[in-house]
């Protein structure tokens, strides 16, 4: 039973069947409703990273979602990994609230949730299934997107390929012809998208900031022939993806004093004006400055940047007029985000959209076809973890790792590790390859053949990843011949008797096998063959060299 803390009355299930109990909240409110302190371990909200952490009555495990940031999904777990309450709330576009903490200001041995909704008739669907968390989570995200209209929008093949990213690699100093030369060499080695990131729109030296934004005209000492440089790019059998950030009129810009009476708020940190998107007109300037690139150089996707920065207070923002015609900077995103869907499909139905978290709910995903981890440069553990939480939740979309970085004098171990953690996902790479040593592209264009080969399994199997609280120690996906399986905790894992890959990302040089009579093959880190055997049944110890791999055969 759930209790209205506005009303102060009982909200009853409007149904419940096998453990999921499912509550139409019959107003914008806050809900409350406790269970028992029994079982509770850890905490899994889709932006918590690596704090999953049970908290006091004080400072709660916070879930926060709005169409632009967020997504209305919490669970609980217990010792075992199993889910303990999973909660979601069936509105992914309105602001909303879930919280979990332990209630020891009262000393009645309870967990309290609360669920704090603005929208109308949200359903809460409360999970109690003793079922594994990754299940809890994944029901959920099928559940909040079996309320979008039309469905998920289609995966293009190139959304779900390998790709060279320019940000880590130039930041914003990307130039012509050294970006030739590394997309060259990465067609050689298998990749077969480019995203153009941030520094093309404007002349001169990385800033760090968005002063020079706004005309998103491309620079000329950076790409002389940028139409050229496109055509180029396309021969290799590279697709082009192009960085936008969509919110951003910088103060250094021409377009800035056109734009600044329609300006939603300012960020003197990243040097610019936030256009207020209520109004149609700012829409359909960035709608048009959109469509102009798609059409004039025949680019095959963008990477939207910076949505979540709508999520900004009603206090900060000017008041609605009568020239908008959206009340809130949420709606408006929601129309900006259809508006760009439609316009670029009608160019081409493959266009590629690229989003990142923060902006990760059921509602706004369903705008785009590659949802990528946040920045985390050279931090194998968090691009881990994001990797984790995207796939649990956001099925059907092709999640791509961060960018990976690393120095040019970088131990073949710690690359192949960086590797490593982001098996399960699109790998996106970000170092010069025309500059690294000769045995970090031998590791990437391995992996990359690897990937590629495996990329069904990798991305399409059923995804597991246990023990979220140590940052997810083993991680998994298998489909119904293979299973390929990463430890990047303790060396000891169950065969699974399918044929499976077994990758060795611990600080030991062996893993230990359960149990279970196999031939075998051990790989090393370049995925040469060292040896073979078959092992007797009984649990052993396999030399294993660290970021090498173990291949049991059926």
């Amino acid at each position: 039973m759930i209790r209205s803390e506005g009303s102060n009355t009982d909200v009853h299930p409007v149904s419940a069947q096998d453990g999921i109990e499912i509550y139409k909240l019959p107003g914008p409110g806050k809900y409350r409703w406790s269970e028992e302190l029994k079982g509770f371990f850890t905490t899994w909200t889709p932006l918590g990273g690596r704090d999953h952490s049970i908290r006091q009555w004080w400072s709660p495990n916070v879930s926060e979602a709005v169409y632009q940031c967020g997504s209305p999904v919490l669970s609980t777990l217990d010792a075992e990994g199993m889910n303990r309450v999973t909660a979601a709330l069936s509105d992914s576009f309105s602001r909303s609230r879930l919280t979990v903490s332990v209630d020891d200001l009262n000393q009645r041995d309870e967990v309290i949730f609360t669920a704090e909704v603005s929208g109308q008739d949200v359903l809460l669907r409360v999970d109690r299934r003793q079922t594994d968390y990754c299940r809890a989570i994944g029901d959920a995200g099928e559940w909040m997107r079996s309320f979008l209209k039309g469905g998920q929008i289609p995966v293009p093949d190139n959304a779900e390929l390998p790709l060279y990213s320019s940000w880590y690699s130039f930041h914003q100093e990307p130039e012509q012809y050294l970006l030739e030369k590394e997309l060259e060499a990465a067609a050689k080695i298998g990749f077969k998208t480019f995203i153009l990131d941030d520094g093309w729109q404007f002349d001169g030296k990385n800033t760090g900031d968005y002063r020079k934004c706004g005309e998103w005209t491309v620079a000329k000492n950076k790409f002389p022939d940028f139409k050229g440089f496109c055509q180029r790019v396309h021969s290799f059998g590279i697709k082009i993806v192009v960085w936008f950030a969509v919110p951003f009129v910088g103060f250094e810009s021409k377009e800035y004093a056109r734009f600044k009476d329609k300006i939603a708020f300012k960020s003197e940190g990243l040097g610019a004006g936030i256009l207020d998107i209520r109004y149609p007109e700012i829409r359909e300037h960035i709608l048009t400055v959109l469509e102009r690139f798609a059409l004039d150089y025949g680019i095959d996707g963008f990477k939207l940047d910076f949505i979540d920065v709508y999520n900004a207070s009603a206090d900060n923002i000017p008041p609605y007029n009568d020239s908008m015609d959206a009340k809130t900077l949420d709606s408006a995103a929601a129309y900006l985000m259809d508006e760009i869907y439609a316009r670029m499909t009608g160019i081409r139905e493959d266009f590629m959209f690229e989003f990142r978290q923060n902006y990760v709910g059921a509602q706004i995903v369903n705008r785009c076809n590659m949802l990528r981890v946040g920045d985390c440069a050279a931090d194998p553990i968090t691009n881990r973890v994001g990797i984790a939480a995207l796939r649990l939740l956001n099925g059907g979309t092709a999640i791509h790792s961060d960018m990976l970085l690393w120095g040019k004098r970088e131990t073949p171990l710690n690359c192949r590790r960086q590797l490593l953690n982001i098996l399960f996902s699109v790998p996106q790479i970000s170092v010069r390859l025309t500059e690294i040593p000769g045995y970090q592209l031998d590791l990437i264009r391995r992996y990359v053949e690897y990937w590629t080969e495996n990329r069904d399994t990798l991305m399409h199997g059923t995804f597991s990843a246990l023990r979220p609280e140590s940052n997810y120690t083993v991680m998994s996906t298998e489909d119904e011949d293979k299973k390929i399986t990463v430890l990047h905790g303790e060396p000891l894992f169950t065969p699974s008797g399918k044929c499976e890959d077994v990758f060795n990302d611990t600080a030991c040089d062996f893993i230990v096998s359960s149990g279970g009579a196999f031939e075998y093959e051990i790989y090393d880190m370049f995925n040469d063959i060292l040896c073979g055997g078959k092992t007797d049944g009984r649990a052993c110890s396999l030399d294993v060299p660290r970021g090498g791999m173990l291949r049991i055969c059926k």
